[in-house]
This record gives C-alpha cells, sequence and structure tokens, in this order.
C-alpha cells in the first residue's frame, strides 16, 4: 500500500527531514516501461492531459467555464507540486504522489491504477519534455524541529503572515479574496486567471493540507502560479515556517 513516511532525525531535540519522502519502488526504466506507460495514459489521462501532453484533452474545453488549475500541459515541463526548489523539476516520487493523491476538486485520485501502471505513466509522461533527459531533480533537504500548535505558535504564525503580506492573495481572514486577487491581477503561466486557495475551506488544499504539505509548499513555491518560494526569506533551519503552517491549518 502507498505509504508516505517523513523521515526522522535524531540529534538536538526531534527532527523532520520534511521534503524527504519515501513513496514506491521506483522500476527501472525500459522501452517496455514507456510503451505500457502510454497505454495506460491514453486510457487514464488523456480525456484531460491530451493525447500529446499539452494540456488539451477534450475535457480541457470546459476549462473556459472555471479557474485555474487547467490540465497540466506535460510538454512546458513546469509542475506546481514538488520537492524540489522553485523552478525545478519534480521528483519522480513527487510525480507518484500526486498521481496517488489526486489533486482536490480537479484531478481524481489514481489509486485504483496498481503500482506498476503509476510508474509506467510517470515513465511516458516524461518523454513530452526533453527537460527529464536533462535534468536530475533533487528534493530540498530541511532539518526543522516540530513546532506543535499552540496558541503561542499560532499567534506568532499570524504576525509571520502579515509580514509576508500573504493577505494581498490569500486576504486578511485567509478566504482566498485578497486585495491582488479582487484587482484581477493574479495569473498562471499560462496567463489565465488563478484564484488564491481559501485557507480556510480544507478541501481546497491540493497540496495537501497538514502542517507539513504547508510547509513544503512554502518553501517550494508552486511553479507556474504567484505563489513564490519563501525559501530564500525563511532560513532551512527557522522554526517560523512550521509557525506560519500551524496559523494556516487553524484557518
Amino acid at each position: 500500500m502507498f505509504r508516505i513516511i517523513y523521515t526522522i532525525v535524531m540529534g538536538a531535540g526531534l527532527s523532520i527531514l520534511l521534503l524527504t519522502l519515501v513513496h514506491g519502488r521506483e522500476p527501472v526504466v525500459a522501452l517496455d516501461t514507456v510503451k505500457a506507460g502510454k497505454t495506460v495514459y491514453i486510457a487514464a489521462c488523456a480525456l484531460c492531459h491530451g493525447m500529446e501532453g499539452k494540456g488539451d484533452g477534450p475535457a480541457a474545453f470546459f476549462a473556459a467555464s472555471y479557474s485555474a488549475p487547467r490540465p497540466r500541459d506535460f510538454t512546458i515541463a513546469d509542475y506546481k507540486f514538488r520537492t524540489t526548489a522553485s523552478g525545478e523539476l519534480p521528483t519522480d516520487q513527487d510525480l507518484f504522489r500526486t498521481i496517488t493523491n489526486g489533486v482536490p476538486g480537479y484531478m481524481p485520485s489514481f489509486l485504483g491504477l496498481t503500482e506498476e501502471e503509476r510508474w509506467n505513466v510517470i515513465a511516458y509522461l516524461k518523454t513530452f519534455s526533453t527537460a527529464f533527459a536533462e535534468e536530475t531533480p533533487e528534493p530540498l533537504r530541511m532539518q526543522l524541529r516540530v513546532v506543535p500548535a499552540t496558541r503561542t505558535s499560532i499567534e506568532r504564525g499570524k504576525e509571520i503572515y502579515a509580514k509576508f503580506q500573504c493577505h494581498l492573495c490569500h486576504g486578511v481572514t485567509g478566504d482566498g479574496q485578497g486585495h491582488l486577487h479582487t484587482l484581477g491581477n493574479l495569473k498562471d503561466g499560462s496567463g489565465f486567471p488563478i484564484q488564491p486557495t481559501d485557507l480556510t475551506n480544507i478541501a481546497l488544499f491540493k497540496n495537501g493540507s497538514s502542517a507539513q504539505d504547508i510547509v513544503r509548499g512554502i518553501m517550494t513555491g508552486l511553479n507556474g502560479t504567484p505563489m513564490p518560494s519563501y525559501a530564500g526569506a525563511l532560513a532551512r533551519d527557522d522554526e517560523n515556517v512550521w509557525h506560519l503552517a500551524n496559523y494556516i491549518v487553524s484557518l
């Protein structure tokens, strides 16, 4: 069964490498793997992502009636949900996690596919861009002390939320109705309007809703969206990122 395991490290207190994820065992990629993946892709993915991976499948034509995210265009290799630095490709494990978990409200979970089928389709979809053959993505590794969601932590997180001006997109109350959104200034990498996540509705957290998931999103950013990485503003051992995550969860 698919599981996400966060690597625990003993040192000065309990620490955790938040962005180091362990999933299923990756297969050795061969021509047969890619061929098998194409079969899975045509059956399970092409309806939205298109036969050539451009995000223009038949179901994508409904995109005009709803806000982003639209089906991913695999040919531009711009992925939101990663454990890698801003602007970088996702790891295979990142792709496996997204395919397995889905994207709440947009893409279903494909846990119904066997683990082998999921790995095969990953091998195939990577053929849509030469970037995967040119780069070897590596996850960010940050050793952080786990900070419980105490009242003090949440209050500190609220201060950081204001300091980083998260309210400009997500709103003062976290309802996604920030000033930049109401002005219509927020667009995705393709130029389409994009709705900031309503942080008060856990069902809308596309990248996972646990504090660990939120820390991952804060530190890596979401490629192709206005959501930047804060890895430059927060040191890798800065507990403030955890306070901010605890505050967001509290909303």
